[in-house]
């Protein structure tokens, strides 16, 4: 139970990391008719994509983001079993400011945040909690010899 709060306890800092760096950073403006992104030259912040609104543009963020802690623990979950976690990373890696259209790998030290959170909120972790599963099971081990 212990090892279970120093992990959560340890996604609660990159979680809220994550919100302080990323939070409503992962807008983009969306043409509806073929989902595809507006180009920064076309599009470079909210109120341009709300111009063309009749031109069926669309401002959304994308389904995994940082806009609040809860959400930040699911992206990190998404991290840690690198299911998806590519597409959380390029959106944070392309993001510039809030309400402004990401640009290609604009913030290129977002990288670090990753690599830093799979170093130590993915294998640190993981193996912190295998470790205490494989000390129990050793423990009830003995138990059952001395029985």
């Amino acid at each position: 139970m212990n090892v279970l709060l120093v992990c959560l306890i340890f996604w609660l800092i990159f979680s809220i990391m994550g919100v302080n760096l990323f939070a409503g950073k992962y807008y983009h403006c969306v043409n509806t008719t073929n989902d595809e992104t507006f180009p920064i030259e076309v599009v470079n912040n909210k109120s341009d994509c709300l111009a063309l609104a009749n031109d069926s543009a669309r401002w959304k963020n994308v389904k995994i983001n940082f806009d609040n802690v809860g959400a930040g623990y699911l992206a990190l979950l998404q991290v840690a079993t690198f299911k998806g976690w590519m597409d959380i990373m390029y959106a944070a890696v392309d993001s510039r400011n809030v309400e402004l259209q990401p640009q290609y790998e604009q913030n290129l030290y977002m990288y670090l945040y990753f690599v830093i959170f799979i170093i130590f909120g993915s294998f640190f972790t993981l193996n912190l909690f295998i470790g205490v599963i494989i000390d129990n099971f050793n423990q009830q081990k003995k138990k059952i010899r001395i029985l």
